[in-house]
């Protein structure tokens, strides 16, 4: 009388109750990740969106400044080192290493007090335009700086927005699980008490 539930099935009334606990568990270990995927989202891109900010402070460009170069080489340094990290396999990473990497050739260079290294330049070697490393990035070159990253965050923003949506979907699969669930033990527990109304009968 036991497996009477789920005799239809041929699953007894335990592996039922096992199998919507697994469920569960896969559910809020999606939404777990999902949540944590979309914070680190959100951190890189409000970590972006101000290195955008400082780039367009000098989108008029700069010249024989190293070290202003610099500053600004180490603070998107910083955004991809973060991604790499937490995200190694966002499409956005690779554009955003190549610009780091055309930064630092025409901007602080390799060599000297305020040089940076370059990041994968294997697979995204420094265009060589102008002279390396002489501290001057033209107002075209940071015009084609600052749209690549706008690009890259407009790109993190619909990221989230998806992570959004995907969160939503968990959390109504998970409302379905526990309601079957809340079934399923309101099902046995109306089976167990007609077994016993019925014992002695």
């Amino acid at each position: 009388m036991t497996n009477a539930i789920g005799s239809s099935s041929g699953l007894s009334s335990d592996s039922l109750m096992n199998y919507c606990s697994s469920q569960l568990d896969s559910i809020d270990n999606a939404i777990d990740t999902t949540m944590e995927t979309d914070q680190n989202a959100t951190q890189i891109s409000q970590q972006l969106q101000g290195v955008i900010e400082t780039f367009q402070q000098n989108s008029t460009g700069i010249t024989s400044d190293t070290a202003s170069c610099a500053k600004l080489e180490t603070s998107l340094a910083a955004v991809i080192t973060q991604m790499q990290n937490t995200d190694p396999d966002n499409p956005n990473l690779g554009p955003m290493i190549q610009t780091y990497n055309n930064m630092v050739w025409s901007g602080s260079g390799t060599t000297g007090s305020n040089a940076m290294q370059y990041i994968d330049p294997t697979d995204y070697p420094a265009q060589q335009v102008g002279p390396q490393g002489d501290g001057t990035l033209s107002s075209g070159e940071m015009s084609g700086y600052i749209s690549t990253l706008q690009g890259a965050s407009s790109s993190l923003d619909s990221g989230s927005e998806m992570n959004l949506v995907e969160l939503q979907s968990l959390m109504s699969q998970r409302e379905t699980a526990i309601s079957l669930t809340t079934n399923l033990v309101q099902s046995l527990g109306d089976q167990a008490n007609t077994i016993a109304s019925n014992i002695g009968k």
